[in-house]
């Protein structure tokens, strides 16, 4: 392929994206409005199911070398132990265990949806829904976006509009696209419409094309396109931080904001390619925080977390495969109850009577219950305007 021929389909895969997300038509509706709590909630959100135990592992666990023969090995030889938790962080995540340690990051190993199914498209509609079901007209954080009032701005740092986003009245949640190299186009309703529209002219073939290279690209690297769904490559991650951060920095009514990261899906060869993908994962979350500086931080909740978890048995070709309960961090200098240097909700360790199915992490803490708490230190969001926004929610962590 030519460096001219790459170029333009580059070009085109960016203008499909666009296209797919002027796609979407939001939907209006009236939710109460809350006190004003001056905080910003920002989510990180890694499509294709993060291996949790590989990044932040139960090192104190007899069971978790008996199950992870080769995986387990980074953490055990080179771990950085999360102060007294039994755990310890995958040694390319040291910066973050400083961080626990700093008091500035907490963990829940057991954390998810109600979504069993172990599929990255019901998981992820299910947790960017937030209504307990994979369907729906809006993204919970759209419905956060409506009901914090026009005094806070909602944001997504990427090319097109993901579920969590859709159904905002106008105006009320921005794209701002800070990444021009590694966008994707997401595989919707709206791309196949695009696809119908180009298929009998010669546009169509080319646009075939471009698919096909991304798809060829994504393959080479490891991740399955479709469960990126169009998402950044968490490689470019400290670069995009390190933008929002700006971005973030200069209009403090910014209370809400999102970025979504492909990557994630290793069922073979685990520790090579988490150990690309892992380095600039905690090298982003860094940059983030050195750019918005002390005052905005301290004003900061970060969440990062995955569809869902990953086997806690490693398969035969040293990878994980889907599983159900994961991985959540929670930064920043707000963390409020949340609190930072703790482990989050129940661990009841890897004997296979505690595993889901046995075979899965099972989920202790549900992602409403953390979101809600957030929403509330963040947002000021009453009761009342939680069970609009999160409904089904069954408390707060």
């Amino acid at each position: 392929m030519s460096a001219l021929n790459f170029s333009r389909r580059r070009a085109l895969l960016g203008g499909l994206a666009a296209l797919s997300a002027c796609a979407v038509a939001p939907a209006a509706w009236a939710l109460s409005q809350p006190q004003r709590a001056n905080g910003r909630l920002l989510v990180v959100f890694l499509r294709g199911g993060l291996d949790g135990l590989f990044a932040f592992g139960p090192t104190a666990d007899p069971q978790f070398a008996e199950w992870r023969p080769s995986l387990s090995r980074p953490l055990l030889n080179e771990g950085k132990a999360l102060g007294r938790s039994g755990f310890a962080a995958h040694p390319a995540l040291t910066p973050l265990a400083d961080l626990f340690a700093r008091g500035e990051l907490s963990f829940a190993p057991c954390f998810g949806t109600t979504d069993a199914s172990r599929s990255h498209f019901q998981a992820q509609d299910l947790f960017e829904l937030g209504n307990g079901q994979t369907s729906g007209r809006s993204g919970w954080l759209a419905r956060a976006a409506q009901a914090a009032g026009g005094e806070v701005r909602c944001v997504g740092f990427g090319g097109e509009q993901p579920l969590i986003l859709q159904g905002a009245p106008l105006g009320r949640v921005e794209a701002m696209p800070l990444g021009g190299n590694g966008r994707q186009v997401r595989s919707d309703r709206a791309l196949d419409a695009i696809r119908a529209m180009h298929a009998q002219q010669a546009s169509g073939a080319a646009i075939e094309q471009a698919l096909a290279t991304q798809s060829e690209l994504d393959r080479i690297g490891g991740m399955d396109p479709q469960a990126a769904r169009g998402a950044n490559g968490v490689a470019g991650f400290p670069k995009l931080a390190a933008r929002m951060a700006q971005v973030l920095r200069s209009d403090p009514r910014l209370g809400l904001a999102f970025i979504d990261l492909g990557g994630f899906d290793t069922h073979a060869g685990q520790a090579a390619s988490l150990g690309r993908s892992l380095p600039p994962l905690a090298e982003g979350l860094l940059a983030l925080r050195d750019g918005l500086g002390d005052a905005e931080w301290r004003r900061t909740q970060v969440l990062v977390c995955s569809e869902f978890g990953r086997t806690v048995r490693e398969n035969g070709t040293q990878g994980s495969d889907h599983g159900h309960g994961g991985l959540a961090l929670l930064l920043g200098g707000a963390l409020g109850r949340l609190g930072g240097g703790r482990l989050l909700g129940d661990f009841s360790g890897l004997a296979e009577a505690a595993l889901h199915q046995r075979r899965d992490l099972p989920v202790r803490l549900d992602w409403r219950s953390v979101l809600g708490r957030l929403l509330q230190e963040s947002q000021g969001f009453s009761a009342a305007t939680l069970a609009e926004v999160l409904p089904g929610m069954p408390g707060l962590a």
